[in-house]
C-alpha cells in the first residue's frame, strides 16, 4: 500500500521504472479529500524510460500537456508497438474519460456506467495489456 497526499492546490504525479510488458494489472486508489475543480484524475502512460522525469517535476504536470508531446513521442521505444494510445486518464469530478495520441489533444468522452467520485470513494483500474483494454471500477 501507498499513499500519496498533496494539500491544498498541487499536482502529484507518481512514476516508476517498473515496465508493465504484459498481463493484467490491478490497482485501487481511494479518495480522501474533497474533489472540486476539473484537475483530478487518475491514469496511465506508456512506459518512457528515457524520459528525465526532474525536467516536469517543478510545476503542475500531467500527460495532456500539448507542448510536452513531443518530448514524450520522443521517448519512444520499440515496445510500444503500433497503438497510438498513449496515454488514458480518468476525471474524478466528471466520470469521463480522455486519451492521447501526442498528436493533437482530444477532448473527454462519455461511457456507459460513467460515474463521478467523491470523498471516501475507491476507484480501481484494471489494465489489460493483452488485451488491450483499461477498466475503471467503482
Amino acid at each position: 500500500k501507498t499513499s500519496v497526499h498533496a494539500p491544498g492546490y498541487a499536482c502529484t504525479a507518481v512514476a516508476s521504472n517498473f515496465v508493465m510488458e504484459s498481463g493484467i494489472h490491478y490497482a485501487e486508489f481511494q479518495f480522501q479529500f474533497q474533489i472540486s475543480g476539473g484537475r483530478s484524475f487518475i491514469g496511465v502512460a506508456r512506459p518512457m524510460p528515457n524520459l528525465d522525469l526532474v525536467r516536469y517535476s517543478n510545476g503542475i504536470f500531467h500527460f495532456f500537456v500539448g507542448s510536452w508531446y513531443d518530448d514524450f513521442l520522443a521517448a519512444r521505444t520499440g515496445e510500444w508497438g503500433s497503438s497510438n494510445a498513449h496515454a488514458c486518464h480518468y476525471s474524478l469530478k466528471t466520470g469521463g474519460m480522455s486519451w492521447t495520441d501526442w498528436d493533437r489533444d482530444t477532448e473527454e468522452v462519455s461511457w456507459e456506467g460513467m460515474e463521478r467520485c467523491r470523498t471516501g470513494d475507491t476507484v480501481g483500474m484494471l489494465l489489460n495489456l493483452d488485451g488491450g483494454t483499461l477498466t475503471v471500477y467503482k
